[in-house]
């Protein structure tokens, strides 16, 4: 109803006005056009921008500015949520699609105390037509998916999920899934959020090799790499994981499900919870003809029961939730970093090439080491510096996290990884 009612307003307001109205709002607001955005973005790549419009929009429209620090504040909510995103005295940029709705927003925004809000004219519409950055909440959307396929080495391939977490727009598809394509079969590296992603995962396949999929491998017992596990079996593919993914299936799993299913809705159909076929222990080679994959156990780290997928021959490491890229880790509070900083070592001495992480792009060791080895150590040695000096929580709170606030899920998990660490690293 409280929706229905602004929306009313707004288009009341700007209809009843007109474009004198308009003009006069124009003349009231700080405005930046385009070539201004770009040269403030290289300036400062953590510039907040602020997009208004509702997530419908947003995939209606084609997508949103591709930036570090992109946030989205419907219209509808913005007086009530904005304090959240940014304070009184930062400088952010404000946008819609066409910058209708936009300029309202930073003439509320202005009136509310915010003076360093920035209307961006051209909006949304603008910056596409320059072919700038974009990005979307669903990059393919002919499929679940939320990538299409990547080739990363010669048979070896992945579609990267969105970084962010469970979401119905991105079909739950937020963890890298993979697959290897050998001489006479293909192995699929997680099974995937639901029944129909990994369906959709498997046309994909289809559109590459005829040939049929043999294996899939879990990475852990995580929801993205277990309930598309009926799919594959239905497929008449062995259900691969380490040995402690069956007793925390039966632990966490229907729980696991549930939330799943709550996130999905419709989109979950199909989906059944089972269980793999097979387990291993510390690693297990599969001959795909051709093409050979290791499974490796390294330890305890992000969680109990996480794996990696190692082709020698080419190089290529998928390291599941063992390294990320572009999105800052989670600390569960399972999570032991001592431990999972000692599997970064073994880690180190595969040294590939190429390694595709558990979330975000494909990249190199030197990469997923800066946000996973180097996050860690980070956050360590600046909360021991903060327990030193007989400082608090509180105190934690205020560490200088500036070379990481850029990453996605940083709202999400920037301060709870801090607390979660804290009271770790206090028993330590």
């Amino acid at each position: 109803m409280k929706k229905s009612i602004i929306t009313s307003l707004l288009l009341f307001s700007t209809s009843l006005f007109g474009s004198e109205y308009m003009d006069k709002i124009k003349e009231q607001v700080n405005k930046i056009n385009t070539k201004e955005l770009v040269s403030k973005l290289k300036e400062n790549p953590n510039l907040v921008i602020v997009d208004v419009r509702d997530k419908k929009q947003i995939v209606k429209e084609g997508g949103y500015i591709k930036s570090n620090k992109r946030v989205n504040v419907e219209r509808d909510v913005l007086e009530f949520m904005i304090e959240n995103e940014v304070k009184k005295e930062d400088t952010f940029v404000v946008h819609c699609y066409n910058g209708t709705k936009s300029l309202l927003s930073a003439k509320t925004l202005q009136d509310m105390g915010y003076k360093n809000v920035l209307w961006y004219e051209g909006s949304y519409e603008k910056w596409k037509e320059n072919n700038l950055p974009t990005s979307s909440l669903d990059k393919y959307p002919n499929s679940l998916l939320y990538n299409k396929i990547e080739e990363v080495s010669p048979g070896v391939y992945t579609s990267i999920g969105e970084t962010a977490p469970y979401r119905y727009e991105s079909n739950g598809h937020n963890n890298n899934l993979g697959f290897v394509v050998g001489e006479d079969s293909v192995l699929v590296f997680n099974a995937g959020s639901s029944y129909l992603l990994a369906s959709s995962l498997h046309r994909e396949i289809k559109k590459i090799t005829n040939k049929p999929v043999k294996y899939v491998v879990l990475e852990n017992s995580q929801g993205h790499a277990i309930l598309g596990s009926n799919y594959w079996k239905e497929q008449g593919a062995t259900i691969i994981a380490h040995k402690l993914v069956e007793g925390e299936i039966k632990q966490k799993g229907e729980r696991i499900y549930n939330r799943m299913k709550n996130v999905l809705m419709d989109k979950f159909d199909g989906t059944k919870l089972v269980y793999p076929d097979k387990y291993f222990e510390d690693n297990m080679k599969i001959d795909l003809g051709n093409k050979e994959v290791e499974l490796k156990y390294f330890g305890y780290a992000h969680e109990r029961s996480d794996i990696g997928l190692w082709l020698e021959k080419e190089s290529v490491f998928f390291a599941g939730d063992l390294a990320f890229n572009n999105r800052v880790l989670p600390i569960f509070e399972i999570t032991e970093t001592l431990k999972w900083l000692e599997v970064w070592e073994k880690i180190e001495e595969l040294n590939p090439k190429i390694v595709v992480p558990g979330h975000g792009e494909t990249t190199d060791l030197k990469t997923v080491r800066k946000y996973t080895q180097g996050y860690l150590l980070y956050l360590r040695e600046k909360i021991e510096e903060v327990m030193d000096n007989d400082g608090g929580l509180i105190d934690a709170y205020k560490i200088d996290m500036s070379p990481y606030e850029h990453l996605d899920t940083y709202k999400e998990l920037g301060r709870l990884n801090i607390s979660r660490l804290w009271q770790q690293m206090e028993f330590e």
